[in-house]
Formats: C-alpha cells, structure tokens, sequence
C-alpha cells in the first residue's frame, strides 16, 4: 500500500463516484416516449355481415345483434369483424380474449360450441377445440380464449376476428326461444383484448415564441389522426393543466399534436415538467412525460407546428350554429351564432396571423384581406397568435361588404349563406360582426364564435325561408359533426301563420302563448349531407296574432255557452255544454301546439254553429223526468186573498181548487 501513487487514489475515488452517481442520474431521467406494445380492447362495432374492429368507446353508438333460434341446425356463423391495420408491426405470444354479451330467449339455458377464428395478416389462429360446450342461462357474457403465437403485421393487413357457434341445444324451449349476441353499445361492449402495438407516442423538445412555450407531441399509430381525435387526452405543466385544445398536424404514420402553453407574467424560465396522457378507452391509459428548460422572451426551438403554407381544413371539425330571431309582422331581427373548432379553427388562426403574407397561394382566401396589410403592425404578423389589429381586419372587411361576408362563408368556411340566414345577406340591412377566439388567442385549435347580427325585411304575405341545409356540397370533408339551435319569437301582435317543413331530416317544434309565438330546433350531430328547410307564411291580418286569435277563440266560447244557455231553458243542457268543453279543450290544444290558424279559428267557429242543432236535439226537462220516473214538475199559483201560493197538480182546464191557507175557490182557465 505504501508503493500506491496518489494519482491511482484518485482515479479509484473518481471511479467509485461514478458508480454510486451512475443510478440517481438513471432515476431522474424522464420517460418521454411510450410505448410500443399494450394491452388495450378493440371493440365489434357494425352490421355482423360488415362488421369493424375499433379500440375508441366512443364509436359505441349502437347496438346490433343476432338471433340464434332451435330451428337452425348446424354451425351459425354470428358474424366477422375486421380492422385494416396502417402500420408495421409486432406481436408476441400470448392468450387473446373474446368476449360478447348474450341474451337467452323463452328458455332456462342453453348449451354450445363457440368457435372463434382470428387472422392477424397472413398468420390464423383458432379457439381450441377441445373445449367443453358452456351452457348459458338469463344473460351475460361469453368469453372464449384463444392462443396466439410470435408474428408480423404489415401496412395494410386485416386483424379479421369471426364467431360461430353449433351444437345448440336448448333447456325448456318455448314457442319463441332463441340465443341472442349483442354488440355496438356501450352496454353491450363486445371485444377482443389482446397485446399488441397501438400508439407510439413521443414527447418532442419544446419551442419558445415571445410569451408562447408550444410542446409538440407526435402519436405515431395505426390510426392516424383518429389516434387523437376519437380518444380523451390531456396535457398539463407542473400538475397544471392546459385546457385549450391542441394544434393538430395530420402525418403519414400519425398525427402530432401541439400544445400552447402561455408563459405567466414573472417566470423567467427554467425546467419545466410536461406531463401527457392518451386514452383511447376507459380500461387504458397511457402516460408519459419529460423535462424541458423554457427561457420566457427568448425565441428557441424548431416551428414545425406552424405551417409555413395554408394549413388544411380537412380535419373533423365540429360546427355548432346557434340562431336567436325576433319578428314583428314587418322585420326579423337575427343573432346568428357560427362555432367551431380543430382544423378549421387553425385554417382560420393562421389566416388572422397571416393578412398580408405575399406568399399566400393564388387560391387562398386570405389573399382578400392584403389590402388590410398596413393596418397590421408587423410585430403582429406571423408571430404565432391572433392580435386584435388582426381581429379588426376582418371585422371590418366583412361588415364592409355583404359580398365579402357572402364569400367568407361559402368559400371559406364552406357554409351557404342563404341557408343559414334565410335570405341573401346582401338584403341585410344594418349589420354587425363580433368574433371571439375563446380562452386562447395563441395558433391552435381552440373553439371560434363568429356572432353576426342583422335584420331584414318580411313583405306581407309572402313565404319566408328560416332555415335550410347549411353545409355546401362536399361539406362532409370539413364538418365531422353538426349541432343546430334555432328559434323565432314574435310578439303578441304579430304571428307566425303556417309553418311550413319540407324534411324529416330535422324537426322542430311551435307553441303558442297569448303574449308571443315560438318555433324552435335542437339538433344535435346533424348529417352533414342531410336535407331540409323550414319556411313560414307571414300573415296579412291580425288575426293571426297571439293576442288576437286568442281573443276571438274565448269570445266565441263564451258565445257558444250563451247560445247553448238561451236554448236550452226548457231542455237539458248537457249535451250542449259537453260539446261545447269539448271543442274548447281541442281549440287550446291546438291553439298552444302552434298548428295553422285557419284549424284554431274552424274549431272554434264549429263550437257556435254546432251549439244550434245540438240544443234543438236535445231532450226536454218533462221528457227526461218522465224517462227518469220522477215526480212531474208542478207549477204554483198566487191567491189574490192572501197572496198564498198554490200547487196546481193537473192539467186539466178549466180547474176550480181551494187555497191552502183562507179556503177561497180559485178557478184557473
């Protein structure tokens, strides 16, 4: 030990830190990337004989199934499920799990062989069958296993799962006894669970742009850009969660998603943890996150989520149209609301951030809003957000024109003016557009309300348009989901007259108060494709009116009731006064149900003219006491005397009776 140099301690010590050291740097690492294999379900969806393999709940949205009676005999094939695959892959061995609820109908039970084949690219694999027939009773889930072993899957493969089952035979059969599959529904969930490579996500490194920190994370997967729209996710930076929603670049193998982070006033900079989470459906979710060192005010990292050019409105947008109408017999005043998100958004975000950009496409809208390029100060442009000098170049370029806001809509957000608002905005008259970017005026995917306000006249008598389908053709490639909110009120003078529908695409209702009259739609996930309009016939007279019309329908009750009082003083008066609370229930049943005017005021007419022949029908009071078998009605007779009344109990004339109280003879002709 003696002949030991100093510089070998050294190197020992040196060496033997790094070895303690070596495990904490390990520990402290973050996972930003995950992950290649999982164990997760992909649902049967679909018709049996076309049926789709899905690993998002939330294409469960409807049911199917399939009876199995006594009356087949042999093997039944339940149905084939199929997936196209859009990735390489592999897999290793393993037990993969089929599971699908049953129903067993007017019988104690069932006994049966299931048979499950499953095709995984070019490779088969079978239940065994060397397993016992199970029998089933009530309802509840068959659950059949089966082995699978090493393989490849490749770009464009099927995973094909098929059922079928034989040997049935049923406990106490009844006239309509069967075994029933179910699929599709959230209650009915039938699945295949097994491990295999679903998502690989990657957590790339952060970019700062002024007070704006973005964080691209790319979903490479099989599914593409339905990876992330079709699950539930999140993103948060220290424990907090960002809420608005991400930028979504579509990919050939996937899709990234960019998340905006608004840098806070007072942070400086320094190490930030990121955390991500994926779930595709409730069972799995999958998580992971990294570190990243962010300085505020200092621009750094790659702009692969900004677009250099256009970006696409391809993308499974959601369009939301909410439409507030006011109508006084002469004008309607309308608020029209226009929502929506994901690629249209973005299209619209980097088109607010871009007015100006020389290098814009010959087809692209925004080429229209150059002429705003000076009122945009240029630490506004493409500076990765939406400034207010931006907001107002449009504003005013839309409310400028009514040709300009006529285009917006139908060649930019491929809407049809004239179905949305009813008439051509170019018969608007004042007009006024507020648009609102939500939580966040940073490049992204957050919700936009654009909110237009305007009138225009109604001329007498003529059929006025509401509202008619509002997606153009080829529409479906931009509004994966439509929702519609409309109503119309007028005042009490002012009414509505005959609605008109030309669709059952859509419905709506229409009610009727004394002070207003209402028609309104909700509907919600609207087929982009669907066909409709609703029109009403402005009335030329006030009768048509709430007030009014409810005026003339109780004046002409109390009418009736008269009528039916005045002739029936010496009839009975029920059947009259049936009639007539008859007619009255039917005149505000149809009066509040908003049905055409001309059916209220005929009811209410018939109820007068009705009372007539129903009165003279009607049995006199002598008759029904005879029919009845009580005493006849007798009149009274005054004694000039002593002014005591007198019963007089027959009809025969002339008739001599003495007075009850002073005994004089009275004599009646």
């Amino acid at each position: 030990m003696s002949g030991s140099s100093p510089r070998g301690a050294g190197a020992v010590v040196a060496l033997l830190v790094i070895i303690v050291l070596s495990p904490m740097s390990a520990q402290g690492e973050e996972v930003n990337s995950c992950c290649e294999t999982r164990d997760f379900k992909l649902f049967l969806v679909g018709e049996s004989d076309e049926g789709e393999l899905t690993p998002f709940d939330f294409d469960l949205d409807e049911e199917k199934s399939f009876l199995v009676t006594p009356s087949i005999w042999g093997e039944v094939n339940i149905g084939a499920w199929s997936v196209i695959w859009g990735a390489d892959g592999e897999y290793t061995a393993g037990t993969w799990i089929f599971n699908i609820p049953y129903e067993v109908v007017d019988a104690t039970g069932v006994t049966a062989n299931a048979t499950v084949l499953i095709k995984v690219g070019g490779s088969t694999y079978e239940s065994s069958s060397e397993i016992p027939a199970v029998y089933l009773t009530n309802s509840g889930e068959l659950q059949v296993s089966v082995d699978i072993g090493d393989g490849e899957i490749s770009e464009g493969e099927e995973i094909e799962i098929s059922l079928s089952v034989q040997g049935l035979v049923f406990s106490n059969p009844g006239s309509e006894s069967g075994i029933r599959f179910l699929w599709g529904s959230t209650q009915s969930d039938a699945s295949l669970s097994l491990s295999f490579p679903l998502v690989h996500i990657e957590m790339k490194e952060a970019s700062v742009k002024g007070n704006l920190a973005f964080f691209p994370i790319k979903l490479t997967s099989a599914f593409g850009n339905k990876m992330w729209s079709g699950s539930s996710g999140g993103f948060s930076i220290q424990n907090t969660e960002v809420g608005q929603s991400p930028i979504t670049t579509a990919l050939e193998d996937g899709v990234e998603v960019t998340f905006v982070w608004e840098i806070p006033d007072g942070f400086g900079g320094g190490s930030l943890r990121a955390d991500f989470y994926l779930s595709p459906q409730p069972s799995l979710r999958i998580e992971t996150d990294k570190n990243h060192q962010i300085t505020a005010g200092v621009d750094s990292g790659g702009t692969d989520w900004y677009p250099a050019e256009e970006p696409s409105r391809i993308g499974g947008s959601e369009l939301e149209v909410n439409i507030a109408c006011e109508y006084d017999g002469d004008s309607i005043d309308r608020d029209t609301s226009i929502s929506f998100d994901g690629a249209m958004s973005q299209w619209m975000r980097w088109g607010l951030d871009n007015i100006g950009n020389k290098s814009l496409g010959s087809s692209s809208w925004w080429k229209n809003l150059n002429s705003y390029s000076d009122s945009v100060s240029s630490s506004d442009k493409q500076n990765g957000r939406v400034d207010d000098s931006e907001i107002l170049a449009l504003q005013n370029h839309l409310t400028g024109s009514r040709a300009d806001l006529r285009s917006f809509l139908s060649n930019g957000l491929f809407l049809d003016p004239e179905g949305i608002f009813g008439v051509n905005p170019i018969d608007f008259g004042p007009m006024d557009i507020v648009i609102d970017l939500g939580g966040s005026t940073a490049f992204n995917s957050e919700v936009i309300s654009i909110t237009i306000s305007a009138s225009y006249e109604v001329g007498e008598g003529q059929r006025q348009r509401l509202i008619e389908d509002f997606i153009r053709p080829g529409g479906n490639d931009y509004w994966a989901k439509v929702d519609l909110d409309f109503e119309i009120s007028t005042g009490m003078l002012s009414g509505l007259g005959a609605v008109y529908s030309e669709t059952d695409d859509i419905s709506y209702s229409h009610r009727r108060w004394i002070v207003m009259e209402i028609l309104f739609i909700e509907e919600s996930g609207i087929d982009s494709e669907a066909d409709f309009r609703i029109d009403f016939a402005s009335p030329s007279s006030l009768v048509y009116s709430p007030l009014v019309s409810a005026m003339i329908a109780v004046f002409a009750l109390c009418l009736a009731i008269g009528i039916a009082l005045a002739l029936t003083k010496r009839r009975t008066r029920v059947p009259s006064m049936i009639m007539v609370s008859v007619l009255g229930v039917l005149t505000l049943v149809i009066y509040w149900f908003g049905l055409p005017m001309q059916i209220v005021l005929g009811v209410v007419a018939s109820s007068v003219l009705l009372v007539f022949p129903v009165t003279l029908i009607s049995p006199t009071d002598e008759s029904m006491e005879k029919v009845g078998g009580g005493p006849t009605k007798v009149g009274k007779v005054r004694c000039p005397s002593c002014g005591a009344k007198n019963k007089v109990e027959s009809n025969v004339r002339p008739l001599r009776l003495d007075c009850s109280e002073c005994r004089s003879t009275l004599r009646i002709e």
